[in-house]
């Protein structure tokens, strides 16, 4: 039996993260009738912040509980800092998450694989597609939040670094009674050369920008490249029947509509549990296809976790979202990439898939993150505002 520790977060956007991510995991266990080889140990590690904290409960799930293998639900610096406590005792460590940042130093540890839906990756390709398919000439809207993640680094990089230029940046406030877009529309207004939005919002932010923006829109004809968390399913409903916004494109990792057979089973088996399949379910499921991996290999005999994880990097899994791999030179997963939009009726339609992912993603890999240069909308400039939130939040809001 497999004995799996999971650390599991806290977020204040998506209250439901870590359950339907846990949910997702088990799920998939129980199709493939793998439910009775896992034994779980779980614990707490709220909004990912607290280090010392972090790090007394990975060992002591290892040290203490026995445990073969610990899920961490945080991001890329919680995970530099407890990969040597891996290492040392040839245990895996699996970081789950977004992929919203990626690390400093893309060198793996022998015992540690990162999987995630690749969110800094799909960024970077909408804005390589934003700065080609127009004049180059760009408005970057992003929430606070969201500008403290290196996916907003990402899109702005790959604008950039495919001809694009930006002209003004707006970072919205953190309390809701400061929240704005005025800075940015009145530079849109003022300045109609300049028809390309960059955007990063999630939930509640995110419906607030397509309300705000839709009349602008339409009155500038205004091109909209959005993050994978701009086009989900549930905004057409929020935002109501009536609703409709043009003109928005931008790269994700998976989408409901796929037809392939392992997407259909992933969504039968959610459906049949009284839910509906997203991008959380998702990172479970994904999560548990590769325990169905590991549990086959120890089953052979095979005890050492660098062993093992030598072995994922050789595998092509099939996957909701087409298909998954381990790259070997950086140990983090990574998948196909789509094109989407919103449709007349304001439903996704996938426009097509990314057909050089390997070559992109290796580029990506090669990224050195640094500050964009891009000019200041209001008093507190990107980098400053990017700095010192990466200083209070490194994880799971």
């Amino acid at each position: 039996m497999l004995r799996i520790g999971i650390l599991m977060p806290r977020s204040t956007l998506f209250p439901s993260l870590g359950m339907e991510l846990l949910n997702g995991i088990k799920l998939f266990l129980k199709e493939q009738g793998l439910s009775g080889s896992v034994q779980w140990i779980t614990d707490n590690i709220g909004f990912g912040t607290n280090e010392a904290d972090i790090y007394a409960k990975a060992e002591k799930m290892l040290l203490q509980e026995e445990a073969d293998l610990v899920i961490l639900c945080a991001d890329t610096t919680i995970t530099e800092m407890l990969q040597p406590l891996f290492t040392a005792s040839d245990k895996i460590l699996l970081a789950v998450n977004f992929g919203a940042n990626f690390p400093e130093n893309w060198t793996p540890a022998p015992t540690t694989v990162t999987h995630s839906l690749n969110f800094c990756f799909h960024a970077r390709l909408t804005g390589q597609l934003a700065a080609k398919e127009t004049n180059g000439l760009s408005v970057n809207v992003v929430s606070f939040y969201d500008a403290g993640y290196r996916h907003c680094f990402s899109m702005l990089n790959g604008h950039q670094e495919s001809g694009g230029q930006p002209r003004f940046n707006h970072v919205t406030r953190l309390r809701q009674e400061e929240f704005t877009f005025l800075p940015a529309i009145d530079f849109l207004r003022e300045n109609t050369n300049v028809k390309t939005l960059l955007c990063l919002f999630n939930g509640k932010e995110a419906e607030q920008f397509y309300r705000e923006f839709a009349p602008l829109q339409r009155d500038l004809n205004l091109d909209i490249y959005v993050s994978p968390m701009m086009l989900l399913d549930s905004f057409p409903e929020s935002l109501g029947k009536e609703f409709r916004i043009a003109h928005v494109k931008g790269y994700l990792p998976w989408h409901a509509s796929f037809s392939h057979p392992e997407n259909q089973i992933f969504k039968e088996t959610i459906a049949a549990s009284g839910h509906t399949a997203n991008l959380f379910y998702l990172l479970g499921w994904e999560t548990g296809i590769l325990f169905r991996e590991i549990i086959r290999l120890r089953e052979t005999g095979l005890a050492s976790a660098s062993a093992i994880v030598n072995l994922l990097k050789t595998i092509t899994f099939e996957s909701p979202r087409g298909w998954l791999k381990i790259d070997p030179r950086t140990h983090y997963s990574y998948g196909p990439s789509y094109l989407a939009t919103w449709n007349d009726d304001m439903r996704i339609k996938i426009i097509n898939e990314v057909g050089s992912v390997e070559a992109e993603w290796n580029a990506f890999t090669e990224v050195k993150w640094r500050c964009p240069n891009i000019p200041a909308g209001e008093t507190l400039t990107y980098a400053f505002k990017v700095r010192m939130i990466f200083l209070l939040l490194y994880s799971w809001r």
